[in-house]
């Protein structure tokens, strides 16, 4: 699985000859447009890697809008799909994640000013897709966004954070004092075999 913008770059490296029909790509997070330069899944299918890995009949999960669908449907239709998809599937779950120069990632954005509203939207157990307006937080405003609990299932993450815009958002993920609702990125931190591919050097506080 990948989250959008500058995750899905690194999937053109990745060896197509890894998949094949047991095999499930899709996306951690979308943006609630048709637009194809905005929409996740649909940059998704833009690229080498995806017209590589169907021609090895991979699977997919497709979370573009559906005609007529609110955000609210298609969160609980991408919701029904991982679920149904992790009840079948048996193997390993990995995900290409970036991370914001604000610490947001995979569409979950920081809420420092409203903890009760992010431990409510994105770390309730019940469910593992959530659908809600991130109004002046970014340009595209309505996302859709796995949860922290799916995250938390990922056996293996691999990070990318790159660019001197990045340094401060790193340091926060490494960072001790930080909270999920400060810094989102801090999940990544939790899960012990996450990678993490970096230009950048900082010291983690003791």
């Amino acid at each position: 699985m990948c989250s959008g913008g500058s995750a899905i770059a690194l999937l053109e490296d990745v060896d197509p000859s890894y998949f094949g029909p047991q095999s499930t790509v899709g996306v951690l997070d979308e943006r609630y447009s048709s637009d194809p330069k905005i929409n996740n899944t649909a940059q998704l299918e833009n690229t080498n890697f995806y017209k590589r890995v169907k021609k090895r009949n991979a699977r997919f999960i497709d979370a573009k809008i559906q005609n007529g669908e609110s955000a609210e449907e298609m969160a609980s239709r991408f919701e029904y799909a991982l679920r149904n998809w992790t009840e079948w599937a048996n193997g390993a779950i990995i995900a290409t994640v970036g991370v914001g120069s604000d610490a947001h990632t995979s569409g979950i954005f920081p809420y420092p000013e409203d903890a009760q509203f992010f431990n409510r939207s994105f770390n309730d157990t019940s469910h593992w897709v959530t659908a809600y307006d991130a109004h002046e937080k970014n340009i595209n405003q309505v996302r859709i966004t796995t949860t922290l609990p799916f995250l938390r299932k990922i056996d293996f993450p691999i990070v990318f954070m790159v660019g001197k815009e990045k340094k401060h958002a790193l340091r926060k993920m490494l960072s001790k004092d930080e909270t999920l609702p400060e810094s989102p990125c801090k999940i990544w931190d939790e899960i012990p075999a996450t990678d993490l591919y970096t230009d950048l050097h900082i010291e983690r506080n003791p």
